[in-house]
């Protein structure tokens, strides 16, 4: 009779994994999206009466970084660790 529970688990363990397999791959895809055919987009009164702001054409120049001495290990700790 010991065999009987064994048996039963063997066959639900190849038959669910089968079964779902089985399913998914029946299951019907879903349909592509479409695009819109026609397409508003809304008005913003603000956007005509304002002009766009100036662009600025003068480059911004960014400082180099501060030079490192030889041998520090730029950690926050204190110690050389080369």
């Amino acid at each position: 009779m010991a065999r009987s529970p064994r048996i039963a688990l063997l066959i639900a363990a190849v038959a669910l994994p089968l079964g779902a397999a089985a399913v998914t791959w029946a299951w019907p895809e879903p349909p592509a999206p479409q695009a819109p055919i026609e397409v508003k987009l809304k008005e913003h009164p603000t956007s005509t009466t304002q002009p766009p702001p100036p662009s600025s054409s003068t480059p911004v120049v960014v400082p180099p970084p501060p030079v490192v001495p030889p041998g520090d290990d730029q950690d926050d700790d204190g110690a050389d660790d080369d």
